[in-house]
């Protein structure tokens, strides 16, 4: 515990933001008021207790919250700690606001504080938002333009009443079990995707072909209706003046064209394929159309989202919304005393996160939240829906 809050304070050197406190609800002021660090003993419990709990339970009691309405009064942290120690182990439950950090900023600003605890350099975090471009400014109607042809969609009134039953029932946080899907599995994938579309496509390609294709199957869509794909983006050294070491929140969503619910996997992959293209360049001339609309849109006040948020949100969706956590050194973490041996995902609302396993067991979880996992839920545990298999061993 000790070494923990040592080197946490080092840490926080790095990042100071984090040790301070809102003011006026417009910005964080470096006070160095620090962070809270809680540490509960419960030695009647193991760590094999803890998998017979779903997962919001074990973050709801494993972690410190944060309560938006005291963070923004200046009152708070944006960042808390909570160790809790079992009779074989212990838990580290961290907890940091979004309007701080993305997952890719989080995951390495906890990756930092196990190097820092090992006595080792880290890479020098950039916090300064001004790097981060000011995009242009289009008129009103060019910004409505933009925005339609880039796939976003007017969101009503109407929706965001209909979107409340779903979050005060608690659907929109359901989760479901995490589907295994092994190394090798995404290897046949990649080369049945390269066999039929000549497309070497990457990892992530082909697990967001499979699983966007699984769920508009389990929708049970007719073939015809129109679909579309979201995936999250790392914006890092695509965006001039962005590093790969820049602090915030330096994600965008990138969505296909729709899509037929009937198209085959394949078919899917290469679609996805085809729209990620642009934005996988350093630096990448679409990203930055994309956020001089994303700028202007919200300039102009304008009432659209970035992807079909009411699809997104259908009682049978038409859209899969999914981030991908596999790549962060989520695994590589060690404060010295050995890696984790679980790591829980994020408690946000992802429709679909692709998250690592433990490297002793490879491949990638899969966890659906909303109205997909509610209806997965239904499924038998021992289901294989997401890979099953021909009698031959190919995937559909």
């Amino acid at each position: 515990m000790d070494d923990l809050k040592e080197a946490l304070k080092k840490l926080l050197t790095y990042y100071p933001h984090l040790a301070g406190r809102m003011k006026e609800a417009s910005g964080i002021t470096l006070t160095n008021d620090g962070v809270p660090f809680t540490v509960v003993d419960k030695p009647g419990w193991q760590l094999a207790d803890l998998d017979q709990r779903d997962d919001f339970t074990n973050i709801n009691e494993m972690t410190t919250g944060i309560k938006p309405a005291r963070l923004t009064k200046g009152l708070d942290s944006p960042l808390t700690v909570k160790l809790t120690r079992l009779k074989d182990g212990s838990v580290l439950g961290v907890q940091c606001s979004h309007a701080c950090m993305d997952g890719d900023s989080f995951y390495t600003m906890v990756y930092n504080w196990g190097k820092i605890c090992r006595n080792q350099e880290i890479g020098e975090p950039v916090l300064d938002q001004s790097r981060f471009p000011v995009p242009g400014e289009l008129s009103k109607e060019a910004a409505k333009k933009a925005a339609s042809e880039s796939g976003w969609v007017k969101v009503s009134l109407l929706f965001l009443a209909k979107l409340l039953p779903l979050y005060i029932s608690g659907t929109l946080k359901k989760r479901s079990r995490g589907f295994h899907i092994p190394a090798d599995l995404i290897e046949q994938l990649k080369q049945e995707i390269a066999g039929e579309t000549g497309i070497r496509c990457s990892a992530n390609v082909a697990l967001s072909a499979l699983i966007t294709k699984k769920c508009f199957d389990l929708y049970n869509h007719d073939k015809d209706t129109t679909c579309s794909q979201v995936t999250v983006v790392n914006c890092r050294d695509r965006l001039p003046g962005v590093p790969s070491t820049f602090v915030g929140n330096a994600s965008t969503t990138i969505t296909t064209p729709v899509f037929r619910a009937g198209a085959s996997m394949a078919d899917i992959a290469a679609i996805i394929d085809q729209t990620l293209d642009p934005v996988r360049q350093k630096p990448s001339p679409r990203l930055q159309e994309l956020f001089t609309t994303s700028f202007s849109v919200m300039k102009h006040r304008l009432p659209y989202a970035p992807f079909d948020l009411p699809g997104m949100h259908a009682k049978k969706p038409s859209v899969a919304y999914i981030n991908n956590f596999s790549k962060l050194p989520i695994y590589d973490l060690d404060f010295g005393f050995g890696k984790p041996q679980s790591v829980i995902p994020h408690d946000l609302w992802d429709q679909v996160v692709i998250w690592p396993t433990h490297p002793g067991k490879g491949g990638v979880e899969v966890y659906f939240s909303g109205i997909p996992a509610r209806m997965i839920n239904k499924l038998k545990k021992e289901d294989s829906w997401l890979v099953p298999r021909h009698a031959h061993g190919s995937i559909i």
